[in-house]
């Protein structure tokens, strides 16, 4: 499929379900590498080829480059959104989970886009890139949007076979984040993760 044909079909979206609905059938999960190869093969295990491609080869996308390759990270569809529920002038935030130690580790990280409906007023967490947890799930509250993504991160981790104590909780963070620079390594992407608003540690909302 050619960009033309992702670009026209993506500017017929109107709404936030047509948007899911898009990215379905339009867009897959994986890396379009700097070294011009699809690694598609998603594994947590930090010395998997998806893994060190993510180390090595990764270059985060605007809306135009995903839609160019067709394949992108939760970093990059979290992008496509923004792009998205910017034109179509939505009020939302863009967030990143992670469990943040000082060693490398197999423990997932996650970004994801809440935004309020503008009908409703409700708080919606539109998830894609997980493909369990995959939909536009509604709340009252901001914070219970947030809570709800927190424990599928957890239980996330728990399904790739990642310990989950108290100890490892305490080291779960939070933060909301604006628009990176794009085109930026994976060390740059996080360092402007640490650079960001951080709305959870310590096992509660800052």
């Amino acid at each position: 499929m050619t960009y033309n044909e992702r670009k026209l079909a993506y500017d017929k979206v109107n709404t936030p379900g047509e948007l899911q609905e898009f990215m379905d059938k339009y867009l897959k999960y994986g890396i379009y590498g700097t070294d011009n190869k699809i690694y598609e093969n998603w594994n947590s295990d930090v010395n998997s080829e998806f893994q060190i491609a993510c180390q090595t080869k990764y270059s985060l996308c605007d809306a135009k480059r995903y839609l160019q390759y067709g394949y992108g990270t939760c970093w990059d569809q979290v992008e496509l959104e923004r792009d998205w529920f910017t034109k179509h002038k939505y009020e939302f935030k863009t967030l990143f989970i992670w469990f943040l130690f000082e060693e490398t580790n197999n423990y997932t990280t996650h970004t994801y886009l809440i935004y309020k409906d503008k009908e409703t007023n409700k708080y919606c967490y539109f998830e894609h890139s997980d493909y369990n947890n995959r939909g536009i799930h509604k709340f009252d509250t901001y914070k219970l949007a947030i809570q709800y993504q927190k424990e599928k991160h957890i239980e996330n981790n728990q399904n790739n076979g990642n310990i989950i104590d108290d100890n490892i909780l305490s080291h779960l963070k939070i933060y909301e984040f604006n628009q990176p620079k794009y085109g930026i390594n994976m060390e740059e992407y996080l360092s402007n993760i640490l650079n960001s608003n951080i709305i959870y540690e310590n096992n509660k909302f800052v």
